[in-house]
């Protein structure tokens, strides 16, 4: 029989081991030992949870992200067990270990195969896909990251002019926003989770902007550009606060985008309204067409359109906000 329980920081080489040997050969979490401490160590704990013998070989792990500190709502990540035949459903063993946990609150998970969204289903997950909308660089004659078939997409932008409103960027120690105004969405994002992320990741850049009204900072927005070859993208990674003060100023990320020679913004997601983004002058991409394609995957680049699954153990559906980075979907390959 197998013991399942969470790891310890001493299961760090198994754990690594088991991603090379049944996830992928030489997956970075396999051989990046400082990228993985610094996504799952949590003090003397390892945030996974795993299925080992009397040997402690290990069968199957459960990974998960936390977005805050106490009561923490969590992403899980790098789902995988191996054949054991007194558990046959050892998957299903490891992600009820960490659901039925009183430690955690909410648990979700961005980018989930398409093959497993029947068993999250059948377990009374909700499911969806994200959306993902983009404002392209009008002054762009030939793309190399895009792909346009119909000039609908470089329309003229009307932006709305509101004075009240400016963008800045900030660093961490101008970071004022309460985030505590944030915590009715699910997941909710504390301030440590967010400067963890957003100002020490060990490999990534990102740019946080404040979203002020007059003096106050009402919102922040997280960005991060993203290079190939002689062209590059800028991509927003997440958004706290009131999504209404998007419409007031994309004008400035617009402008971000003409200055920087960026091909397009981009911008996935669930849960923020439809018509504030496209009232941003965002448009939404239809991810089963061709007409016009934004990829998603950079590392290998993949020129193609990408839907992103997720799944969410609430039934508070309507307070759900995922971004692009939620979990470990933006994470170094």
């Amino acid at each position: 029989m197998l013991e399942i329980k969470f790891a310890k920081l001493l299961d760090t080489d198994n754990i690594m081991k088991f991603i090379h040997n049944h996830w992928k050969n030489n997956h970075i979490l396999s051989i990046d030992k400082d990228l993985f401490l610094y996504e799952y160590q949590d003090k003397d704990m390892i945030n996974f949870v795993i299925a080992t013998d009397y040997k402690n070989n290990i069968y199957g792990i459960l990974g998960f992200i936390k977005s805050s500190n106490n009561n923490s709502d969590i992403w899980a990540a790098m789902w995988k067990a191996i054949k054991h035949d007194n558990h046959p459903m050892l998957g299903v063993e490891l992600l009820e270990y960490l659901r039925n946990s009183s430690k955690y609150n909410k648990l979700t998970c961005s980018g989930i195969n398409t093959n497993v969204i029947p068993i999250y289903n059948y377990l009374g997950f909700y499911t969806d896909s994200l959306n993902q909308f983009v404002i392209i660089n009008n002054k762009i004659k030939t793309f190399n990251i895009l792909k346009i078939k119909d000039a609908i997409y470089s329309r003229k932008l009307n932006f709305i002019e509101n004075t009240k409103y400016s963008l800045t960027e900030i660093e961490e120690n101008q970071l004022n926003f309460n985030f505590k105004n944030d915590n009715n969405s699910v997941p909710c994002k504390g301030k440590k989770y967010f400067v963890k992320r957003y100002y020490n990741h060990p490999i990534f850049k990102y740019t946080v902007f404040g979203i002020f009204k007059e003096e106050a900072i009402s919102s922040v927005i997280v960005t991060r550009e993203v290079v190939v070859g002689n062209s590059k993208v800028l991509r927003i990674m997440d958004y706290l606060g009131n999504e209404n003060d998007i419409v007031y100023i994309s004008k400035y990320l617009y402008r971000i985008v003409i200055d920087n020679d960026y091909e397009y913004i981009d911008f996935m997601c669930y849960g923020f309204n439809n018509d504030n983004l496209e009232r941003a002058c965002f448009t939404k991409i239809n991810l089963e067409s061709n007409d016009l394609i934004v990829p998603n995957y950079f590392s290998p680049f993949l020129q193609e359109n990408i839907k992103i699954n997720f799944m969410a153990d609430t039934k508070e559906i309507d307070k759900l906000r995922i971004c692009k980075a939620d979990g470990d979907q933006d994470r170094p390959n």
